[in-house]
């Protein structure tokens, strides 16, 4: 073919495609439809122990993720919208997208809204933020509080939330409030359903439950300070393959404080999580356990220049109901430096530095069959897409 012919029909194509796209973009906004998603790939190596099912240990690629959410502003006060999401974590995640929020929000007034449907939740920090990853300096939260490996599980329930915003005053600020009620099903390819089976537990289902919960927040006067708390209760119940399993309600509250203003970030938080499981074996008397555990973490963050940032954190997991509070197993220390670079709107980058002690969360027997080692340093380098 004439090379000529093929430089006006690929000119053609690209003013069509062009056209297209500009096409699709009025359309969208002519009906207040908005399509916003991300893609992000990570490369995490470690010096010895491997870690969230990853074979890090030899350098891994392991960790893709990538989301499209759409919102479509139906009226003034009503929207709906649809955030589909995939992620493959090593070990865990899947070879689909699942849902990972699906809702109707009606806001009647700034005070009282409600949103129904597949909503996520509003506890602490991080957790109704942490599916998006272009929105933080982090590649990974701290773990002890917002584990990566077990996000899908805790990220959102099938229910309902009430919400609002209400004015005190000029010189004391604002409440926010948030008030859910709904249910939730463990996860079948995240953490917990690995330390179940890690631990004896197989069931012909994951277990589900109840999760009613509320987080309130204050508002200060002070430009981007806000100090709050939650609280989730959640149970479970499920059928073994020999067996059943219950867990009554587990209570998690956790407290926090943000600054965020001035291009610093400064964010505490504190969590505890006590909760108790009977397993009932076919032809045995049940077994009951408990657990109580502990963490927190501090953070802060820069922005150096309006495309750089950088920043440090401190986390720390213990398992207070432990005999043995020096057993690596029990306990999770850890250090991490953080770099974020954002070459235009769209593009970015991401490099992190974990230096740990002991191994209580984030750890697996099943990619580290010779046993864990009580300290592990690992580096997390990502690349990243937002539109």
């Amino acid at each position: 073919m004439d090379r000529h012919l093929i430089c006006a029909l690929a000119l053609a194509l690209g003013i069509s495609a062009a056209n297209a796209q500009n096409s699709v973009e009025r359309t969208l906004e002519k009906h207040n439809i908005q399509v916003h998603g991300f893609a992000a790939q990570s490369l995490v190596y470690s010096n010895d122990n491997n870690y969230l099912g990853m074979n890090t240990s030899a350098g891994n690629i392991g960790w893709t993720e990538a989301a499209v959410n759409v919102n479509d502003q139906i009226t003034s006060k009503l929207r709906a919208g649809i955030q589909l999401h995939y992620t493959r974590l090593g070990a865990f995640g899947g070879n689909k997208a699942s849902v990972d929020w699906a809702l109707a929000d009606f806001n009647a007034k700034p005070w009282l809204g409600v949103r129904a449907g597949k909503v996520k939740i509003r506890w602490g920090l991080f957790n109704d933020k942490q599916d998006y990853d272009p929105g933080y300096m982090w590649s990974l939260l701290p773990e002890s509080i917002y584990g990566i490996d077990i996000r899908t599980t805790n990220l959102s329930q099938w229910g309902a939330e009430l919400y609002g915003k209400v004015d005190i005053s000029k010189k004391l600020g604002r409440l926010d409030y948030s008030g859910y009620y709904g249910y939730y099903y463990y996860a079948s390819d995240d953490g917990y359903m690995a330390l179940f089976s890690a631990s004896g537990i197989d069931f012909t289902n994951p277990p589900k439950g109840i999760t009613p919960g509320f987080d309130l927040r204050w508002a200060a006067p002070v430009t981007g300070l806000k100090v709050g708390g939650s609280l989730m209760l959640y149970n479970a119940k499920g059928t073994l393959t020999n067996g059943s399993y219950n867990q009554p309600l587990a209570y998690w509250p956790t407290y926090y404080a943000q600054y965020d203003a001035h291009k610093i970030l400064v964010s505490a938080q504190y969590m505890k999580l006590v909760q108790y499981q009977t397993v009932k074996i076919t032809g045995n008397d049940p077994s009951s356990s408990g657990a109580d555990t502990r963490a927190w973490f501090v953070m802060c963050g820069y922005h150096v220049t309006g495309k750089l940032q950088a920043g440090a954190y401190y986390n720390r997991y213990l398992l207070a109901s432990a005999d043995d509070h020096g057993d690596p197993a029990n306990y999770f220390h850890e250090w991490v430096a953080s770099s974020r670079y954002d070459f235009n709107a769209n593009y970015y980058a991401k490099l992190e530095g974990h230096f740990v002690n002991g191994n209580g969360v984030g750890f697996y027997g099943f990619d580290n069959v010779n046993g864990l080692q009580p300290k592990t340093n690992f580096l997390v380098a990502k690349i990243g897409f937002a539109f």
